[in-house]
């Protein structure tokens, strides 16, 4: 059965539209060199972007354990969803929420082209799990306030460590990704919200948790902008993390 194929394969797949799809809708803003292909360009650009959606849309249906989940609007869940003893079943929740959160993120923060990758944030999900295991187990059994900011204190700096670090393939690549702050309020605002939805202990509903995040790192700019840029930002965002989760939906 073609649902059968590798978690891995379907990823590396889908992963390889989006950069061709990245690549086609640069071209058509100019961030490309002119000597690429003719397809790449005008109408016929336009023609196989929409192609490309629709190929991404067949591909969900085809190969996705849940394809129903991707027309629905994604909004961030517990720790204890992402991180649960099925770890597959966690990574793959993870992989997919943290894909769409941050493609809107960005796009609200003024990147709507940034070339993201759902690999990278299975490799975020592995690095949390081998990096931060024991206080991930803390902030899933105790639900205390401070330890459920470390670990997304970790989660954000994760988040942002790996998208900044991801091999620059493409020749647009460079013109369409997000500056470093920016990178950091979009994962500091995943992150957040997902300290959020663990703190609350349940599942989402109507609530705009990463929109609320967003709006209050943005209302506490200096403190953001003091946290990502000093000596120890796990520990400075930890602590902005545990001051406004209380006082959050």
């Amino acid at each position: 059965m073609i649902r059968d194929i590798s978690n891995e394969i379907v990823v590396s797949l889908k992963d390889r539209l989006r950069d061709v799809r990245h690549l086609i809708r640069a071209s058509r803003q100019g961030a490309v060199p002119q000597n690429l292909p003719d397809i790449l360009f005008g109408t016929a650009a336009r023609a196989v972007d929409k192609a490309l959606t629709a190929a991404e849309t067949i591909s969900i249906s085809l190969v996705s354990q849940d394809p129903a989940a991707h027309s629905t609007t994604i909004e961030a869940r517990s720790l204890d969803v992402y991180f649960q003893g099925e770890t597959g079943k966690g990574e793959a929740l993870f992989r997919r929420d943290t894909y769409y959160l941050t493609k809107r993120m960005l796009s609200v923060l003024g990147s709507s082209n940034a070339l993201i990758h759902e690999a990278t944030f299975s490799a975020v999900h592995a690095t949390m799990v081998r990096r931060h295991g024991a206080s991930m187990l803390a902030a899933k059994r105790e639900g205390g306030l401070t330890d459920i900011a470390a670990i997304c204190a970790n989660l954000a700096v994760e988040l942002q460590s790996h998208y900044h670090s991801q091999p620059l393939t493409l020749p647009a690549h460079h013109e369409a990704q997000p500056d470093t702050e920016t990178e950091y309020l979009c994962f500091a605002s995943i992150a957040l919200a997902i300290g959020l939805a663990t703190y609350a202990d349940h599942e989402p509903g109507e609530e705009r948790l990463v929109e609320s995040a967003l709006l209050a790192l943005q209302a506490r700019q200096d403190k953001f902008e003091h946290a990502i840029h000093g000596a120890d930002r796990t520990e400075a965002l930890s602590d902005l993390f545990t001051f406004l989760i209380p006082h959050l939906p």
